[in-house]
C-alpha cells in the first residue's frame, strides 16, 4: 500500500475551490445580519406581532453558526486529507496563527469596552485580571469562534487519522456523528436547564464554546472533504429536490419558534437557541444550497458580464476572517444610533437592511485596510509578503 507521501506526489495539482470562496462571503454576509438584526429585535415588546414576526425570521438565520464550523473543517481535511501530515509542525503553526488575533482582539474588546461599561479602576492589574479571564473563556463579543478553533486545531491530528483509517466507513461515521448530535442538543434543550451546574467544568456549563457541541459539522466537512467530487454531483443532481426541503425547513423553523414561545413557554432568547435538535437537519439544507450557489458560480465568475461580483466575492472571501473580528465597532454605532428611531415604525423597519449593509461594508473596509499594514495584517489573518498586493488569508476560514 503506498503512504501517504507516496500518494500526494502521485496526485495532480490540488485546483482553487471557488466555491469556497462564495460560501464563505455569503456565510459571512448572514453572521453580521444575525448579530445586526439582533439590534432591532431588542428594540420590540416581548409577544407583540412585529416582535414575533421578526424573532421567527432571525430563528431561522441562525444557521450561519453552523455553516462556520462546516467550512472550517472542509477546508482544512481538504488541505490535509492527501498530504504528508506532522502533527507538532500542524499545531505549531495553526495555533500561532490563531492565537495572535484571539490575543489581540481580546486586549482591544477590553480597553474598547473600559470607554462605555468595563470598570478596570484604573489598574494595570484589573485589566490583566479581565484579560485573563476572557482568553479563557472566550466571552468578549463573538470571539468564541477563535476558542472553538483551538479546540478543533488540537484534535484535528485524531479526526485526520480516523478519517484516513476508516475511509470505508465515511457513513457510518456521519450517521453515528449526526445521532450523537441530535441526543447531545437534545440533552442541551430539554434536561440542561434542571440540572445543577454549579460544579460543573466551565467548558459544559457554556457549551456554546465547546468544540464537542459543533462535532458533527466538523466531522460533516471532513466526510465531504473526503468524498468532494462525488458529493458535489449528487447535490447538482438532486439541487430542486433539496431547495424545496430547504424552503419548507424554513417555514418549519418559523413554525418551531412559535411552539417553543406558546406551547413550551421558552424565553425568547431560549427560543433562538442554536442548541436545539431542529437545527441540525436544517442546517445541513442550508449548507447544501449554499455549496451548490458556490459552484454555479464558480462556472461562470470569469465571464464579462460576472466579472464585477467575482472581483468582490474574492475581496469579501479574503477579508471575512478579519470582518468578523471587526464587527462589533460598527455595529456598536448602529446600537448607539437605532434607539432613537424604534418610535417612527416605517424608518425602523427600512433600517433593518440599511444597517446590515453597513456593518458589513464597513467591516470589510476596515478589515481590509488593517490587512494592508505589515504586521498589523496578521491582527486579521492577513499575511503579508515582501512583494505587494500579495496577501493570503492564513486563518481557518481561508482556503489552502
Amino acid at each position: 500500500m503506498l503512504k501517504i507521501k507516496e500518494v500526494s506526489k502521485l496526485l495532480p495539482k490540488k485546483k482553487y475551490l471557488y466555491e469556497i470562496d462564495f460560501m464563505r462571503m455569503l456565510i459571512m454576509f448572514g453572521v453580521l445580519s444575525v448579530h445586526t438584526t439582533s439590534i432591532f429585535t431588542s428594540q420590540l415588546k416581548d409577544w407583540t406581532t412585529e416582535f414575533l414576526a421578526l424573532s421567527a425570521i432571525h430563528s431561522s438565520m441562525h444557521v450561519t453558526r453552523m455553516a462556520f464550523m462546516f467550512i472550517t473543517g472542509l477546508v482544512l481535511f481538504i488541505t490535509y486529507h492527501h498530504r504528508e501530515f506532522h502533527v507538532f509542525s500542524f499545531l505549531k503553526k495553526r495555533l500561532f496563527l490563531i492565537a495572535i488575533p484571539y490575543l489581540v482582539w481580546n486586549v482591544v474588546y477590553i480597553l474598547f469596552e473600559s470607554t462605555y461599561e468595563i470598570d478596570l479602576h484604573g489598574s494595570f492589574m484589573g485589566f490583566l485580571k479581565i484579560l485573563l479571564l476572557s482568553l479563557i473563556h472566550g466571552d468578549q463579543f463573538y470571539i468564541y469562534y477563535l476558542l472553538i478553533t483551538f479546540q478543533f486545531y488540537l484534535v484535528f491530528p485524531m479526526l485526520l487519522f480516523a478519517l484516513r483509517k476508516y475511509e470505508k466507513w465515511h457513513l457510518q461515521i456521519f450517521i453515528w456523528s449526526f445521532l450523537f448530535q441530535l441526543l447531545l442538543m437534545s440533552f442541551y434543550k430539554f434536561a440542561i436547564p434542571h440540572l445543577d451546574q454549579s460544579n460543573w467544568p466551565y467548558l459544559l456549563t457554556n457549551y456554546g464554546v465547546f468544540f464537542v457541541t459543533y462535532q458533527c459539522w466538523f466531522v460533516t466537512g471532513g466526510i465531504v472533504a473526503c468524498h468532494y467530487d462525488m458529493i458535489c454531483k449528487f447535490i447538482e443532481k438532486h439541487y430542486r429536490l433539496i431547495g424545496a426541503i430547504l424552503f419548507l425547513g424554513i417555514i418549519c423553523m418559523w413554525g418551531h419558534y412559535y411552539l417553543d414561545r406558546a406551547i413550551l413557554h421558552e424565553s425568547d432568547h431560549k427560543a433562538q437557541s442554536v442548541h436545539q435538535p431542529v437545527f441540525l437537519p436544517y442546517s445541513l439544507f442550508v449548507i447544501a444550497v449554499m455549496l451548490y450557489l458556490g459552484r454555479k458560480w464558480a462556472e461562470r465568475r470569469t465571464r464579462r458580464n460576472w466579472q464585477g461580483f467575482s472581483r468582490f466575492v474574492g475581496i469579501a472571501s479574503s477579508t471575512s476572517f478579519g470582518m468578523y473580528l471587526v464587527q462589533p465597532f460598527p455595529i456598536y454605532i448602529v446600537n448607539q444610533y437605532i434607539p432613537r428611531i424604534a418610535n417612527v415604525h416605517w424608518l425602523f423597519y427600512l433600517s433593518i437592511p440599511i444597517a446590515i449593509l453597513f456593518v458589513y461594508v464597513s467591516s470589510m473596509i476596515l478589515s481590509y485596510c488593517i490587512g494592508k499594514i505589515p504586521y498589523i495584517s496578521y491582527c486579521v489573518g492577513q499575511r503579508t509578503k515582501k512583494k505587494p498586493n500579495t496577501t493570503r488569508a492564513i486563518s481557518s476560514l481561508s482556503q489552502r
